[in-house]
C-alpha cells in the first residue's frame, strides 16, 4: 500500500515504464552522472521481476498523468554471500527542492517493509564517508551499522558530486531485526549526546566536505586519504561504526566493539 507523508508525498513501488523511465532522469538531475555512469532503464524493469525493488516517491497535486510527479525513487537488487540472501540497494536520491521533507528516510523505510515481507533480515549499500549528512540518514536515522571500507570502489566517476576525487565508499549494513534499527525507529532518528556513552574510537570530518573540496581541492585530498586510513585502522582492530554525530563545523562518527548477542 502506499505510504503518503504529512507533506504531500506519496511514497510506493513503480507501476509502469515511465515511472521506472523517471529514475534515469533522476539520476542525471541529482548526481549529474554521464549517460554512461546511469543504471539504465532495463535493469529498473528487470529489478521488479527478479526479486529486487524500485520505489518511487510522488509528489501529490502534480498534473502528471500517473499520480504525481516523481521526485525521488530508492532501487535494491536481490544478492546472496556466505549463505545469506539480502539485497544490495543501488541508489538513493531525492530531487533538488524535495529535499529535507523526510522523504529519504520514508523511501529506506518502505524498502525495508518489502524485504521483510519477503523474509529478507538484511540491506546493504555503499556511501561516500566524508558527505555528513548520509552519515546521519544511514547510521543514525535508520540504524544501521558499518565495518568496510572500500577505498576507489567505483574507479573514476563523472558525477559532480563526486569532485574528481576517488570514489571512496562505506559499505552499510541493515539489520532489519537488530536493536540498532529498533532503536532508530522508536527514537525516530534522534541522535545520542556526546557525552551519553563514550565510544571507543571517533573518527571526525568535516561538516561540509564539499565546500571544502570546490575551495581547496589539494586540502580534500589530504583529508580524504587521512580519513581512509583511520577507518582502515579502526576496521583492523575490529571496531565498527554503530552512530554518527552531526555538528556545525564536524561530524563524529562513533566506533566500538559488537559482540555475538548484538546486531550481526
Amino acid at each position: 500500500m502506499p505510504n503518503e507523508t504529512r507533506r504531500g508525498y506519496t511514497v510506493r513501488a513503480c507501476r509502469n515504464i515511465d515511472e521506472l523511465a523517471a529514475c534515469v532522469r533522476l539520476q542525471q538531475q541529482i548526481w549529474g552522472y554521464t549517460e554512461g555512469e546511469v543504471y539504465p532503464l532495463r535493469l529498473f524493469v528487470n529489478l521488479a521481476h527478479i526479486g529486487g525493488h524500485v520505489i518511487g516517491a510522488f509528489a501529490r497535486g502534480s498534473t502528471s498523468s500517473h499520480g504525481g510527479e516523481m521526485v525521488g525513487f530508492v532501487a535494491a537488487m536481490p544478492a546472496w554471500r556466505d549463505g545469506r540472501r539480502y539485497l544490495h540497494s543501488l541508489s538513493l536520491g531525492v530531487a533538488r527542492g524535495h529535499e529535507n521533507h523526510g522523504l529519504g528516510r520514508r523511501l529506506k523505510l518502505e524498502q525495508r517493509r518489502l524485504a521483510l515481507e519477503a523474509g529478507i533480515r538484511l540491506i546493504e549499500w555503499t556511501f561516500d564517508p566524508l558527505r555528513a549528512k548520509n552519515a546521519f540518514l544511514n547510521l543514525v536515522r535508520l540504524g544501521a551499522i558499518t565495518r568496510r571500507y572500500a577505498p576507489d570502489y567505483y574507479g573514476r566517476v563523472e558525477s559532480r558530486l563526486q569532485q574528481g576525487l576517488p570514489s571512496d565508499r562505506l559499505v552499510c549494513e541493515w539489520w532489519l531485526h537488530s536493536a540498532w534499527v529498533q532503536a532508530a525507529l522508536r527514537q525516530q532518528g534522534v541522535p545520542r549526546r556526546r557525552n551519553e556513552k563514550r565510544p571507543q574510537a571517533e573518527i571526525v570530518i568535516p561538516a561540509d566536505f564539499a565546500a571544502l573540496a570546490e575551495r581547496d581541492h589539494a586540502e580534500a585530498v589530504r583529508q580524504q586519504r587521512s580519513v581512509r586510513r583511520k577507518f582502515e585502522n579502526c576496521f583492523r582492530r575490529g571496531l565498527v561504526v554503530t552512530g554518527f554525530e552531526p555538528g556545525q563545523d564536524f561530524g563524529y562518527y562513533r566506533l566500538e566493539t559488537l559482540h555475538e548477542n548484538k546486531p550481526y
